[in-house]
């Protein structure tokens, strides 16, 4: 009974988001797994882009936050991607996100992600991939499971999840970005990746942002714009660095 409340609540949170306009180069879009199931996306930049950015989402799912960040990318001409793991299940009530990001499978948003990939994948393009929280984690899973195909990747107040062989086996260089009062990844976890990170053969960068976790999206109580704002020109500059440089 719990699952079927919280489907219908997500079904009326779902349809109560504003219709947008779709351009060529930018809307909803669908995604074939290689397991044979589907999930949404949301696209924006030039097709022809030399850089691909493959979003992954916190709890909240592709909200209109994580829209934005898409779009800000394709305006600096990347061909950016978000994809939903939670197949369709959406709130910004925090107890019922919590409860849907606790139901979904690590392994099948693995799936999504290689998917996602998958899509903006193209010859002589460079691929990057991105979250924050919980999409930090999957950011960071993402350039484990593809280390072939991952030029650099971003973590913002996610974890670090691996053995000294999977860091091992990195190749994109690493932007982490904490926040300093953050509860969920501790001083203690910052120092364990560090220390795990310097046993990789990749660059390691890493702020500690004056801040608590969530502080890059809206939903979150510890929002924060100007240390948000910060933070993307950190993003921008390690991206301009080693990737459209590189």
């Amino acid at each position: 009974m719990r699952n079927l409340i919280l489907g219908v609540i997500c079904l009326f949170s779902l349809a109560a988001q504003a219709a947008e306009p779709v351009s060529p180069n930018q809307g909803e879009i669908t995604l074939r797994t290689a397991m044979g199931t589907y999930l949404q996306g949301y696209v924006a930049g030039p097709e022809d882009a030399k850089l691909g950015i493959l979003i992954l989402p916190d709890r909240w799912g592709v909200d209109e936050t994580l829209r934005q960040w898409v779009k800000r990318f394709g305006e600096k001409g990347y061909r950016a991607l978000a994809i939903d793991v939670f197949d369709g299940r959406q709130s910004d009530k925090v107890w019922l996100a919590t409860e849907i990001l606790h139901q979904s499978d690590p392994e099948w948003a693995k799936v999504d992600m290689k998917a996602g990939l998958d899509y903006l994948r193209r010859d002589g393009r460079k691929l990057v991939t991105l979250g924050a929280g919980y999409g930090g984690w999957q950011s960071f899973q993402a350039a484990l499971a593809e280390p072939d195909s991952v030029a650099a990747t971003v973590v913002i107040y996610g974890r670090l999840e691996a053995t000294v062989n999977q860091v091992r086996t990195l190749k994109a260089p690493l932007l982490a970005i904490y926040a300093r009062d953050d509860e969920q990844v501790t001083a203690e976890d910052m120092e364990k990746n560090r220390l795990l990170m310097e046993k990789s053969l990749i660059a390691y960068r890493s702020y500690v942002q004056p801040a608590a976790h969530g502080y890059m999206d809206p939903l979150y109580p510890s929002y924060n714009a100007k240390v948000t704002k910060d933070t993307w020109s950190q993003v921008d500059d390690f991206l301009k660095t080693f990737v459209v440089k590189g």
